[in-house]
């Protein structure tokens, strides 16, 4: 009924919440482990897209002028960070909340990076650097 932005603000709500249940299923894991989870994520979804897809809550971000929009995005992004930062917390990362920030930036920016120049190789790099700040 809304028109458009009711159906961008639906696609980023379910594409949040599919990614809040993967975290959600890694309780109990190192910091480590987690963050290998939630690359593998992002590595399948390029791996599947042949680098073509991305993260939807990233697109609609730089792409809405829609404060609704940015709103909902935001809200995404700060419940994985939230949940991110709970499983660092509880795997006695002693960064938790910063680490989680910096793991959704980092995957985020290398998606964006990996398809820009159609190669794995930015991601890789990324993703070492991240597991690296895990341990």
């Amino acid at each position: 009924p809304d028109g458009k932005d009711q159906l961008v603000a639906a696609a980023i709500d379910l594409a949040g919440s599919r990614a809040l249940e993967a975290v959600d299923s890694w309780a109990g894991r190192s910091p480590e482990e987690v963050t290998a989870a939630f690359l593998d994520l992002w590595r399948s979804v390029l791996v599947r897209s042949n680098l073509r897809a991305g993260c939807a809550v990233l697109a609609v971000t730089v792409a809405t002028d829609s404060p609704e929009l940015l709103g909902s995005a935001a809200d995404v992004f700060r419940s994985w960070r939230e949940r991110l930062t709970s499983l660092f917390a509880d795997g006695g990362h002693p960064h938790p909340a910063r680490f989680a920030a910096a793991l959704i930036a980092g995957s985020e920016g290398a998606v964006v990076l990996a398809r820009a120049e159609q190669s794995l190789e930015p991601f890789e790099l990324v993703a070492e650097e991240l597991l690296a700040g895990a341990r």
